[in-house]
C-alpha cells in the first residue's frame, strides 16, 4: 500500500476556506474502491497546518480525484496552489517519495503518469 499525503498552510493564503476543503478531503475516505485508510491531523509548527494522508493500492487515481475535486476547483485552486504540498510514498515507504505538487514552483514535481 501507498500513501497519498497533502499539507496545507492556510496562513500562505489568507481567505482560503479549511472547512471546506477539510469537508471535501474527508468525502474521499467513503471511496472504498480508492482508499484503504486515512489519516489527518492538524497542528502549528511555526504557522499552522493541516495533513490530509490517504492509504492507497491505486495512487494515481486517487491523486486524480483529488486534483479534480480540490486542486482544479475553481473556488480552491489559486489558494491550493499558494498554500500545498501533496507526496506519495513508494510502496516501500516514505524514503522514496513523489514530489506530486507544491506551492514552491522551484520545487520539482513529476507527473501524475510517474504514479
Amino acid at each position: 500500500m501507498r500513501s497519498l499525503s497533502v499539507q496545507v498552510q492556510p496562513e500562505r493564503s489568507p481567505g482560503i476556506d479549511m472547512a471546506a476543503i477539510s469537508e471535501l478531503f474527508q468525502g474521499l475516505v467513503s471511496r472504498k474502491d480508492l482508499v484503504l485508510q486515512h489519516s489527518f491531523d492538524s497542528g502549528d509548527d511555526n504557522g499552522a497546518y493541516f495533513n490530509f494522508t490517504f492509504g492507497t493500492e491505486r495512487p494515481a487515481e486517487l491523486w486524480r480525484n483529488m486534483q479534480d475535486l480540490v486542486f482544479l476547483a475553481t473556488e480552491h485552486k489559486a489558494h491550493m496552489a499558494a498554500a500545498s504540498m501533496a507526496m506519495c510514498s513508494s510502496a516501500a515507504g516514505w524514503d522514496q517519495y513523489l514530489q506530486l505538487y507544491h506551492w514552491n514552483l522551484d520545487v520539482p514535481v513529476v507527473p501524475a503518469t510517474a504514479l
